[in-house]
């Protein structure tokens, strides 16, 4: 998603054939992660039930910083199509029908970011 905007392509392209194999073994590629994960999907409904609690087994029985954490659709996407190259997390199938996960039904405690501001509880 990154090569969207056209302030990211140079990057792109870059990342591309700097990580070509000379050796002709590994195709180019441009990202070296995986898209999704559990860990991924347990970030995107961390205020929803049972998953609030795979997240805190995933991440060692607490919350994440919360500058690390989802909090708005907004920044998940300017992530991942400008900002953050290494973001390649995908749409998980609840953004199309689940608006509840966005919600903090549960009041759980996310910290605050570093500037001091609250992650959303409602």
């Amino acid at each position: 998603m990154t090569a969207c905007h056209s302030i990211s392509t140079p990057n792109v392209v870059f990342r591309s054939v700097a990580l070509f194999d000379l050796s002709g073994e590994t195709p180019a590629y441009h990202y070296g992660t995986h898209y999704s994960s559990a860990m991924i999907v347990a970030s995107y409904l961390v205020r929803m039930e049972p998953f609030t609690q795979h997240f805190l087994s995933l991440q060692g029985g607490h919350f994440d910083l919360a500058d690390r954490m989802f909090h708005t659709i907004k920044e998940a996407y300017e992530s991942a199509s400008k900002t953050n190259m290494a973001d390649v997390k995908e749409l998980i199938p609840e953004f199309f029908y689940l608006p509840d996960f966005l919600l903090n039904a549960n009041k759980f405690e996310l910290g605050e970011f570093t500037l001091d501001l609250l992650i959303c509880c409602c």
